[in-house]
């Protein structure tokens, strides 16, 4: 015998204003289940419990009653600036609460496309847009500080430059012609992986060694497809290596490259997701890509969604709209 819902005469009985605030209870309800927090006032408390000054960056600052809004403002004794946790964060202008925010983090963490994003969130396309560059925002810089040890895989990935083919003056060229963009990947045995842009064309020497040097711990082992650039890299960072000759009918090029080939494999599947993107926000976009596929490796040890909103409270970033 089928169990009768005991809340469906209860339910059925709402007016749509108290039907519309059962559903921002049981989203609020819910959100607390899945990340620790219903609100952006409880998440504030949990991972912002006492901020910096967003002015001077004073650590210290005092509670100061609440703002307006009934969110909880703090004052800054050095230099006098009121504020709240939420203040010189991407969520600092948000009229959404974190349970929306919750489903758009989801949605972006399966890279969903932004029409999709609108109708799971029940928001608008340029607030779903801008909320993506919001996002985008956070991991700006995110590579910069990422260092790859012991065994490195580095290859290239090429994209065809949309801007170029739609110039007047376009002219078709085989091969790894300057209207391909070229893209630096790497990646370690731990699975960290750095992926920036390096330029147009096959990378010259410098070109690879600005995209990467910076992110090779000095003694690890650069496996390479033997590119001409290579070697400058491997002297430059102190390094050896291991080199295999590109050649898809070769058993052993194909299992020592293995790595790196899947990665950029990977990442050829997550830019063809967003064919209309300008070509001065790819890097924001490869920010995010391995920004997410380190929060995936670890997911077992933390959730993905809860660690993506974490990360937007803690990050002092802001987004500024070019349009």
């Amino acid at each position: 015998m089928v169990a009768t819902n005991p809340y469906r005469g209860m339910v059925s009985s709402l007016d749509y204003d108290e039907f519309d605030a059962l559903c921002a209870a049981v989203a609020e309800r819910r959100c607390r289940n899945l990340v620790g927090a219903g609100t952006l006032d409880e998440a504030a408390d949990l991972w912002r419990p006492r901020p910096a000054c967003p002015s001077c960056g004073f650590p210290d600052c005092a509670r100061d009653g609440r703002t307006p809004a009934g969110r909880r403002r703090w004052r800054c004794p050095i230099c006098g600036s009121a504020f709240s946790a939420l203040t010189g964060t991407v969520l600092e202008y948000s009229k959404k609460e974190l349970p929306v925010w919750e489903r758009f983090v989801t949605c972006m963490c399966y890279n969903a496309p932004i029409d999709l994003i609108a109708e799971v969130c029940e928001i608008r396309h340029k607030t779903a847009f801008e909320w993506r560059h919001r996002v985008f925002a956070t991991v700006d810089g995110y590579q910069d500080r990422l260092v790859l040890s012991g065994r490195v895989w580095i290859d290239e990935l090429y994209l065809t430059d949309t801007d170029i083919v739609r110039s007047a003056d376009f002219a078709q060229k085989r091969g790894l012609s300057k209207n391909k963009i070229c893209i630096a990947v790497a990646i370690d045995a731990f699975k960290n992986a750095v992926v920036v842009i390096c330029g147009h064309g096959k990378p010259s020497s410098k070109r690879i060694k600005d995209a990467l040097l910076s992110h090779i711990a000095p003694g690890s082992v650069i496996v390479h497809d033997m590119e001409r650039s290579h070697p400058a890299l491997v002297k430059a960072a102190r390094c050896t290596d291991e080199a295999y000759r590109a050649d898809l009918n070769d058993p052993a090029y194909l299992e020592a490259m293995q790595f790196v080939n899947s990665l950029c494999s990977w990442l050829r599947r997550y830019l063809f997701r967003f064919p209309g993107m300008k070509k001065g926000n790819l890097q924001s976009y490869l920010n995010w890509f391995v920004y997410l596929f380190r929060v995936r490796r670890d997911e077992e040890k933390w959730p993905k969604t809860a660690r993506v909103l974490r990360h937007l409270l803690m990050s002092d970033s802001c987004y500024r709209s070019s349009w």
